[in-house]
């Protein structure tokens, strides 16, 4: 749906920013991404985030078992589990962020949709080639369980949010972000180690999507400390 929306809508509306160069074509920005989310920058994230993964893989069915056996939380989140973080969802909110922001001329509010509608391509075209690759069977049986979509899809515009606004943005759309995420577990459609993998595909796809923001707003990554994990913090 989102590819299909995007035959409709100029081909560099992504190119928001005066330091990026406006005449890139859609295939040039998201080889670019791509080549962002496995630059050597994200080396940092990605070794925490699998340590991570490789920490929390010992409890992955119980983990997963407990979620979708709780009685409260099969009623607090049963009602829009499968529904929010899907992949149309995320990007026809793109989409009309974008078209609001044009059809209005507020540049920043269009720049901020180009911005989501980029990283969830990347985050997307990323998932789906892992998925792919790994071919992991979900709790319930079904296919193509690692890494989740919904986590790297509600993380990639987390991402976005939070590189546009800061720490204000941060706050309520990464923990949006970990609720939406977490919801997965309990719907018997991911292990945890999918979520915190999905999510750091998630985060390094919404910086690539922001890359000239960078040096500019807070910086969040994961880190693993003796016996535990963290989220480190940043404020340029």
């Amino acid at each position: 749906m989102l590819l299909a929306c995007l035959c409709l809508a100029p081909a560099q509306l992504w190119a928001q920013d005066p330091a990026r160069d406006g005449e890139r074509s859609l295939v040039q920005t998201i080889a670019e991404d791509l080549k962002s989310v496995a630059a050597k920058e994200s080396v940092s994230l990605l070794s925490a985030a699998t340590a991570f993964a490789l920490f929390a893989s010992s409890f992955d069915d119980n983990l997963t078992y407990s979620a979708s056996c709780s009685t409260f939380l099969k009623t607090t989140f049963e009602p829009w589990a499968r529904v929010v973080g899907q992949e149309w969802l995320l990007g026809s909110g793109a989409v009309a962020t974008y078209a609001i922001g044009r059809a209005f001329d507020r540049p920043r509010v269009a720049a901020i949709g180009g911005d989501l509608i980029e990283a969830q391509l990347v985050a997307g075209a990323s998932t789906l080639a892992i998925k792919h690759a790994v071919r992991r069977m979900r709790p319930d049986g079904e296919p193509r369980s690692f890494p989740s979509g919904h986590a790297s899809g509600t993380f990639a515009a987390a991402t976005v949010v939070q590189r546009h606004f800061g720490l204000k943005g941060a706050i309520p759309a990464y923990a949006a972000a970990t609720l939406i995420t977490g919801a997965r577990m309990q719907a018997n459609s991911h292990y945890p180690t999918d979520l915190i993998m999905g999510a750091a595909v998630g985060i390094l796809s919404g910086r690539a999507a922001t890359f000239e923001l960078g040096s500019k707003r807070l910086q969040l990554s994961p880190a693993a400390t003796p016996g535990g994990f963290a989220v480190m913090g940043t404020i340029h």
